[in-house]
């Protein structure tokens, strides 16, 4: 017979824990923003699924008490007759009021086990519509994904057919003024790197790294640039290779004064719809246009590596010219220590020359007229991505030192 008073079960203990699911099924259903209790998520657990399993288990085999008389086993002789024909007698006589019980156990055994079940369905259905969700939602991801790729498709095709039309309008109009109109008088012609432009661009997006990437490797740049004023009024900063424009947005976050220079048009298209303050020439060029001691800094990222000798130089030569008194040019490029850096991942970009040895590039700054040059190396690969060091930790160290050690270099100078 089921009662409430049977050790074996504890009715207020099962009717508290079908009530904790159902409440945990109704909240997750109705979307539950409030992340549900941890007792109520216990109920989820497969130990306490068996716990109720084994409670109505339980309750089965004891619904039919007081129906029939026990074996009697621990008694013995004539005295087990007796208790057993007692038992009989009094099993008879109480029947009028057992089978109502037994009734009553039988329908709260049934509700029990059709609530279990409705509660596992809603499990069940509750998880298949998670996991539609889910794979909704990265189709919709994945899908946006593309629409934002294709966007920036059409845009840059876009920008790289105005550069076309007004390159071909400008050779039109420079041929009608010419009095010979032959084409050797124009001015500007169609080169390849007007067309190679947008290409250089779908470059950098695949292999250069996100610009959330990119910024939180160029802030460790901040505290040097603040040491010597850099950016403050009169002591302008100049992003030689300004490219998408990552360090400008730092400099324009910060409220720093900088400016940009490139000669990708695409680049500087994309730069000065952000905002941003961008030349379009090239560096040396541009730097002779400018007047002595008249920058805070030059900052050049991933730039030298694309110039030959003769013009690297150049380059430090008119940076030492051009910057006030206590001003910084630094120069960051790929670090040819770095194995993997200096014999594979730098010939990742075609337009690459040649790697940079970090104590010669040292050298030559400081042969040009740099007071102070100094070296800072960058982004190392971490974690996972390093050898572990527990079984033969000399081996790893090693390894690691050529493998796994800064991938960037900075050459840091300061004028006198």
């Amino acid at each position: 017979m089921l009662e409430t008073k049977n050790p074996e079960i504890d009715i207020a203990q099962l009717l508290e824990r079908i009530g904790l699911e159902l409440k945990r099924q109704q909240k997750s259903v109705a979307g539950g923003q409030n992340r549900v209790v941890p007792e109520e998520l216990a109920i989820n657990d497969p130990y306490s699924w068996g716990q109720l399993s084994s409670t109505l288990n339980v309750a089965e085999q004891n619904v039919n008490a007081g129906a029939e008389v026990t074996s009697m086993l621990h008694y013995r002789g004539i005295i087990r007759k007796i208790a057993r024909f007692l038992g009989k007698v009094t099993v008879f006589l109480g029947r009028v009021i057992t089978i109502p019980q037994r009734n009553f156990n039988s329908a709260l055994l049934h509700c029990f086990r059709i609530t279990l079940d409705g509660i596992r369905d809603m499990n069940r259905q509750t998880a298949l519509f998670e996991q539609q969700v889910s794979r909704r939602m990265e189709q919709m991801e994945r899908l946006l994904r593309e629409k934002a790729a294709l966007v920036d498709y059409l845009k840059t095709g876009l920008v790289v057919q105005e550069r076309r039309t007004s390159i071909l309008l400008e050779e039109l109009r420079r041929q009608v003024v010419e009095d010979n109109g032959s084409p050797e008088s124009s001015g500007h012609r169609l080169t390849d790197l007007d067309i190679l432009d947008p290409l250089y661009l779908a470059f950098e997006n695949q292999f250069r790294g996100t610009r959330e990437e990119i910024r939180d490797r160029l802030l460790e740049y901040l505290p040097l640039i603040r040491a010597t004023g850099a950016g403050a009024s009169g002591r302008e900063i100049l992003d030689i290779g300004c490219g998408r424009g990552e360090w400008l947005g730092i400099m324009q976050d910060e409220g720093l004064s900088a400016r940009g220079l490139d000669l990708n048009h695409v680049l500087v298209q994309e730069c000065r719809e952000r905002g941003f303050e961008v030349v379009e020439n090239d560096a040396l060029s541009y730097l002779r246009s400018l007047p002595d001691n008249s920058l805070g800094a030059i900052t050049s990222f991933h730039l030298i590596e694309h110039l030959g000798f003769n013009e690297r130089i150049a380059l430090f030569d008119e940076s030492v010219r051009v910057l006030k008194p206590g001003g910084i040019a630094l120069f960051e490029t790929p670090n040819p220590r770095n194995l993997l850096v200096g014999s594979c991942n730098f010939w990742a970009d075609p337009t690459h020359l040649r790697p940079l040895y970090p104590e010669t590039h040292q050298f030559l700054m400081e042969y040009r007229g740099f007071c102070r040059v100094e070296l800072l190396f960058l982004h190392p690969h971490e974690g996972e991505q390093r050898l572990p060091e527990d079984e033969a930790p000399q081996l790893a160290a090693r390894l690691n030192e050529v493998f796994s050690c800064a991938r960037d270099y900075t050459v840091l100078g300061y004028k006198a």
